[in-house]
C-alpha cells in the first residue's frame, strides 16, 4: 500500500480542480468531449488530470516515466482502474509504438507542464503526432523558459530561492553555485538544471510543432497561471493582448501558455 502524504493529496486535487475548471473548457472550444472518447496524458504524474477526464466518460490512458509517481496514481485511481476506465503505463513514451502497443489512437492527448522536461523536443512532437487520430486534438501547457519562475525554482528547498525570480537565466556555473551556497542537495540541483538544459520558449514551441505537422487551433497566454488559484489562492488572469503579440517580450511575463493543436 502506498502511503499518500499530504503533499500528494494536495497536488492530486490541484490537478483535478484546475483541469475541470480551466483545461477542459479550453479544449472544448475546439473539440467537445464525449463519453467513450480515448484520452491520453503524457507525464500523468499522480493522476489528477486522468481522474478529471475519466469523470467525463473518457477511456483514459496515462503514461508516466517515474515509477513512484505511477504507483501513487494507481492508488488514487484504483477504483477507475478496477472498472477498466483508466490504465497507467509506467514507461518512456519513446518506447511505445501506438500502432503495436495500444488498441487504437486517441481523440485527445494532453501534456501539462511536461514538455519543458523533455530532451529532444522536436523529436518528441514528431513522435507524439503518431498517437493522434486524424480529427484528434492535443493540448499543451507549459511555462516559457524566460518567465519569472521558468527554471522551476519554486521546487527548491530554500524559501528564499523558491521566491527569487529570473535567477535561473544566469549562466549555469553561477546558477549551480547559488543553489549550492543555499544548501540545495545535489539531486535537487540536477533536476533543476535539467529544465535549464531543455528550456523552451513560445517561439520555439510554435516552430517545432509546425514542423512536426501541427497547426494551432486555440492559443491562450496567462499573466497569472490558472493553477495558481489552487496553489496560492491567486486570481487567474489572461495575458494582455498587446503583450501576447510581442515575440520574446511575452516570454518574460507569461506564466503559462495553453495550446490546442490539430494535424495540419
Amino acid at each position: 500500500m502506498i502511503e499518500l502524504q499530504g503533499d500528494h493529496n494536495r497536488y492530486y486535487q490541484q490537478q483535478l480542480d484546475t483541469t475541470l475548471e480551466f483545461i477542459i473548457p479550453f479544449i472544448e472550444r475546439e473539440k467537445k468531449i464525449e463519453k467513450g472518447m480515448r484520452f491520453l496524458e503524457v507525464g500523468s504524474g499522480y493522476g489528477g488530470i486522468c481522474k478529471a477526464f475519466a469523470s467525463k466518460g473518457c477511456q483514459v490512458t496515462g503514461i508516466e516515466l517515474l515509477d513512484h509517481a505511477s504507483q501513487i496514481a494507481k492508488e488514487f485511481l484504483k477504483e477507475e482502474i478496477a472498472q477498466g476506465s483508466v490504465s497507467i503505463i509506467n514507461k518512456n513514451v519513446y518506447d511505445i509504438n501506438p500502432d503495436k502497443d495500444l488498441q487504437e489512437k486517441f481523440d485527445i492527448i494532453l501534456l501539462k507542464d511536461t514538455i519543458e522536461h523533455i530532451h529532444g523536443q522536436d523529436k518528441f512532437v514528431q513522435h507524439i503526432i503518431n498517437f493522434l487520430k486524424p480529427n484528434g486534438v492535443i493540448f499543451f501547457a507549459f511555462p516559457p523558459w524566460f518567465m519569472p519562475y521558468g527554471g522551476h525554482q519554486q521546487s527548491l528547498d530554500s524559501k528564499f530561492l523558491e521566491k527569487l525570480p529570473y535567477f535561473h537565466i544566469l549562466p549555469t556555473p553561477i546558477y549551480r553555485g547559488i543553489m549550492k551556497a543555499f544548501g540545495e542537495i545535489e539531486g535537487r540541483i540536477v533536476d533543476t538544471l535539467e529544465v535549464k538544459e531543455t528550456q523552451i520558449s513560445i517561439n520555439r514551441f510554435e516552430r517545432i510543432t509546425k514542423a512536426a505537422g501541427f497547426k494551432i487551433a486555440q492559443r491562450e497566454f496567462y499573466l497569472i497561471n490558472p493553477s495558481y488559484k489552487y496553489k496560492f489562492g491567486a486570481t487567474p488572469k489572461k495575458q494582455f493582448g498587446f503583450i501576447s503579440a510581442l515575440p520574446w517580450i511575452r516570454d518574460f511575463v507569461t506564466t503559462t501558455c495553453y495550446y490546442v493543436l490539430k494535424k495540419a
